[in-house]
């Protein structure tokens, strides 16, 4: 399971450092000045090539840390290639705009969805999320990988949360350093650069899938098939029906949602965010979910026929108070409803009793694949 840690905190490093804009102006006040850079971060219109070299560290709470080489393109395509630890070395991800896709060179497997590009932009809502939810500051100026950076601290509204330091570029907007502060204002690192560069050029090769070259993997398809509201317009039987609860702890909101209908793989996926905070809650049915493994970073609860799955880079506790939301909100739907929760159209879950050992494998990934998404993807 060690293993599976460090892969999974690679796989998503680069969403922590893949905006860049205009420079920020002068004259306006300490929280208007913060605003402006934080938003830097969340914009979608890029105005810079950038790689990097990001050390990371890992969930297992034991300091560990993934060293990535992260290449953004400034229309928004991204290469996140891990070269540390030697036994993570060749694992990819990369988006093209269009599609993202993970490669895993030991199992020779590859992991394909759309790319989150292909979603609205929501850099406005999160950047209203953000003031809404967090007191911003700009507390001084420092030098980081040779790029003057400005430091911007986020201190919560919501008592539970950590305070985030970040390091901005303050020419292109991106995040050189970012740290999480406890209660008493002891930082810990979640990642900083070491190597960073602005080239004039990348070429569009870096950003090629190119999945007709890697005959000999297997490839596993995720496809989203349609959003989904309390309703449930647009949505496609998987075997129950989703949880929206009208309200969630510490300012989250939801922001959309997914069904993955492919194979083994059915889920609904809705994705969450405070401003700086993004995170997925995943909802298996239970019967078919039976082989998921608790992973570190996630908090599992079952109700109603339904395994939920929250996966966010926040303190346990806060992940549990979301969890129990999901929980309270479908005890209230069967009581409400009772039966409305399984079997919402046909049934399509799997027959087999046991998943393969890539399945499992696939299952973990999907689990992790939101756990460190410090700001968007």
């Amino acid at each position: 399971m060690a293993r599976t840690s460090f892969l999974l905190t690679a796989l998503v490093v680069g969403a922590a450092a893949t905006a860049c804009a205009n420079g920020g102006k002068r004259g306006h006040s300490d929280s208007s000045q913060a605003r402006e850079l934080l938003m830097k971060i969340l914009d979608r219109n890029y105005r810079n090539n950038i790689i990097a070299i990001i050390s990371q560290r890992s969930p297992d709470g034991r300091g560990s840390y993934q060293r990535i080489q992260v290449q953004i393109s400034k229309d928004g395509k991204v290469r996140q290639t891990v070269i540390y630890p030697l036994s993570l070395q060749g694992v990819e991800k990369v988006d093209d705009g269009r599609q993202s896709a993970v490669f895993l060179p030991d199992e020779k497997l590859v992991l394909v969805e759309e790319s989150p590009r292909t979603l609205p932009d929501d850099s406005q809502t999160r950047i209203n999320l953000t003031v809404r939810n967090y007191g911003l500051s700009v507390v001084g100026n420092t030098t980081i990988a040779g790029q003057r950076a400005a430091i911007v601290v986020a201190k919560p509204r919501h008592a539970g949360l950590e305070s985030r330091r970040y390091h901005i570029d303050e020419k292109t907007g991106f995040i050189l350093k970012l740290e999480t502060l406890d209660a008493k204002g002891t930082p810990k690192l979640a990642f900083q650069v070491q190597q960073v560069t602005y080239p004039t050029n990348i070429s569009s090769s870096v950003f090629s899938i190119g999945l007709d070259k890697k005959e000999e993997y297997s490839v596993i398809s995720q496809r989203r098939t349609g959003f989904l509201d309390g309703g449930g317009k647009g949505y496609v039987p998987i075997g129950f029906s989703p949880v929206f609860p009208a309200e969630l702890p510490y300012g989250f909101d939801i922001q959309d949602a997914q069904v993955n209908d492919n194979g083994y793989y059915r889920c609904v996926a809705i994705r969450i965010s405070d401003g700086p905070i993004k995170g997925t809650v995943y909802q298996y049915a239970q019967s078919y979910a039976r082989s998921l493994k608790n992973m570190t970073g996630t908090s599992v609860g079952d109700a109603g026929g339904i395994r939920f799955v929250v996966a966010a880079d926040v303190p346990e506790n806060v992940r549990k108070r979301i969890l129990s939301a999901f929980l309270e909100a479908t005890k209230k739907a069967d009581q409400d409803n009772p039966g409305l929760g399984l079997f919402w159209g046909e049934e399509l879950l799997p027959e087999k009793l046991s998943l393969t050992a890539t399945e499992e494998w696939t299952l973990e990934i999907r689990q992790w694949s939101q756990v460190l998404l410090i700001t968007h993807q």
